[in-house]
């Protein structure tokens, strides 16, 4: 069989497009192009695939996936794996959620690849959370069944159980503008809530810049940190997520450049009891720093799916 499987991964602008050899779990020819209009994915993807032989597409991208097809969330448009592999005339194309990517990446991260945000046991044989607050909310679970990763995306961006200690702890009065978890914890929801707050917009960038300048957007920030620190604790002890907690994304990047990370380690830790307390301790929080992690998780899912059928 071909090792050579073509990774891609689309967001909202570009397309990410790398040849991944299973053998040596690698990936070359990485490239960045721009997607203009959507009907220039097909054509595209044909020319690479002159480039070299493969026999299955692993492909990425945000949005609810429903048995092989993403309906994505920051393009009007739906991916079909059936469609595809026709249309690209290959033998298979498997569609993967974006944060399903990420989490399959995670198997494959060496220290090297990481930046400690909190000490604790890292095992990369147990459960782990895969969380991204960006223009929404990613995240993912990936559990081992019978030493086998099976990766979970998840929508919990769209969960509302949160919502009356956000406004508290954000200082909101309750509005439908803030209707779901990612209203908040996220990019768009920290512009959002300085702008409910103060009246003024301010993009999220511009909020994570004024830190210590702006005292909104440091008590804004700060509360950030809280809040994700609680919810994370929460979903912790829910999934038992021992393996540890993996962000990434570049706002917990700037994030990390700042105190904030303190106040979401110092929540995070905190519980009323002392052994549910020693568990959340234990559980690690790094930074993913490796470049392309969808790419490689797209590879280590056309490994692994072997083993799910």
């Amino acid at each position: 069989m071909n090792s050579n499987k073509l990774l891609l991964d689309l967001g909202g602008t570009n397309l990410r497009i790398g040849f991944g050899d299973q053998d040596s779990l690698s990936i070359d020819q990485i490239s960045k192009i721009k997607i203009s209009k959507d009907n220039e994915i097909i054509s595209i993807i044909k020319s690479e695939l002159c480039n070299k032989e493969v026999d299955e597409i692993i492909f990425s991208a945000a949005g609810p996936k429903k048995g092989n097809s993403i309906l994505m969330t920051n393009r009007s448009l739906t991916l079909d794996g059936s469609e595809l592999s026709k249309a690209l005339n290959v033998r298979g194309c498997y569609m993967l959620n974006d944060w399903e990517s990420i989490g399959y990446c995670l198997p494959l991260l060496q220290d090297d690849d990481l930046h400690q945000i909190k000490s604790g046991t890292r095992n990369t044989s147990q459960t782990s959370l895969a969380v991204g607050p960006g223009t929404g909310l990613g995240f993912s679970i990936l559990r081992y069944i019978n030493e086998v990763p099976y990766v979970f995306a998840t929508e919990l961006g769209n969960a509302k159980s949160f919502n009356q200690y956000l406004f508290k702890i954000f200082g909101l009065e309750e509005s439908d503008n803030f209707s779901v978890l990612e209203s908040f914890i996220s990019g768009t929801g920290i512009g959002k809530i300085y702008a409910a707050r103060s009246g003024q917009e301010k993009s999220p960038e511009a909020i994570v810049d004024s830190y210590n300048s702006d005292e909104l957007s440091t008590e804004i920030l700060n509360s950030f940190g809280k809040a994700l620190g609680r919810i994370l604790a929460d979903l912790s002890l829910t999934s038992m997520s021992t393996g540890g907690i993996y962000f990434a994304g570049s706002l917990m990047r700037a994030l990390n450049e700042l105190e904030v990370m303190k106040y979401l380690t110092k929540e995070y830790d905190d519980h009323n009891s002392s052994h549910h307390q020693e568990i959340l301790n234990n559980i690690p929080m790094n930074l993913i720093t490796k470049q392309h992690t969808p790419l490689y998780g797209n590879l280590n899912y056309s490994i692994v799916r072997r083993l799910h059928e």
